[in-house]
């Protein structure tokens, strides 16, 4: 069977979809482009990949379908968030840039959603939990682009943008795209402190739990003086 984690260095020998990984990568190169064409060199290479190695895969677990299933599942959930992950690392990068990318992602999810029938005669319809993966990972990398695309200023409006096509309240998440923006240290302050006032506050119930809960500091305090209480009634 194929290697499944295709992005993890190992001594092993190559599975048919390894070369994905390095045409992967090559969307870092992308924040340099200067207009938005068909789909990038590194799409139409994984693409013709997975063509290549997915129908012989298929065939060799035909009398397990099973496992295939399975091999799909593992496959988009090592791919999609190392796609996501690599994405994150373009920065900083042009609205062209930015535009370009959001096509590429548009027709890898295709061709993903495509994945489990790719090259067969019988065009059988993926599993719901696979097409889940799918759609959840690469949707959530459409929107980091056109969070990227959209404007900065004012940055209240960036900052409930990004909250509502991402619905993210990780402020190392939020950081990243703005890393991705080629914002100034001192704008990005200000749109941090902007974000943390619109993530939501922890439930009541959950603060009063946390404020009730004694630390390891008070339990120890409290063990030394009922020691001390009981030696003295010793």
């Amino acid at each position: 069977m194929a290697t499944l984690d295709w992005d993890v260095e190992t001594d092993s020998a190559p599975g048919p979809l390894d070369e994905i990984r390095p045409e992967a990568r090559k969307l870092m190169n992308l924040p340099a482009v200067e207009t938005v064409g068909d789909s990038s060199n590194y799409v139409t290479a994984i693409t013709m990949h997975i063509k290549t190695a997915v129908p012989l895969i298929r065939d060799n677990l035909a009398s397990t379908r099973k496992y295939f299933t399975q091999f799909c599942t593992k496959f988009a959930n090592s791919f999609v968030p190392k796609f996501v992950t690599y994405l994150y690392k373009c920065k900083p990068i042009s609205t062209v840039g930015a535009e370009q990318l959001l096509l590429d992602t548009h027709s890898l999810k295709t061709v993903l959603l495509d994945l489990p029938s790719i090259g067969s005669q019988v065009n059988r319809k993926p599993p719901a939990s696979y097409t889940k993966i799918v759609v959840k990972g690469m949707t959530k990398a459409e929107m980091i682009l056109k969070v990227v695309m959209s404007p900065h200023d004012p940055p209240a409006g960036f900052v409930d943008n990004y909250i509502k096509l991402l619905a993210d309240s990780d402020t190392g998440n939020f950081q990243k795209v703005l890393d991705m923006k080629g914002l100034k240290r001192s704008e990005q302050s200000t749109m941090l402190e902007l974000f943390r006032t619109r993530l939501p506050a922890p439930p009541s119930g959950e603060a009063q739990a946390s404020n009730m809960t004694p630390s390891p500091e008070q339990d120890s305090s409290r063990i030394r003086k009922l020691e001390k209480l009981i030696k003295k009634r010793l």
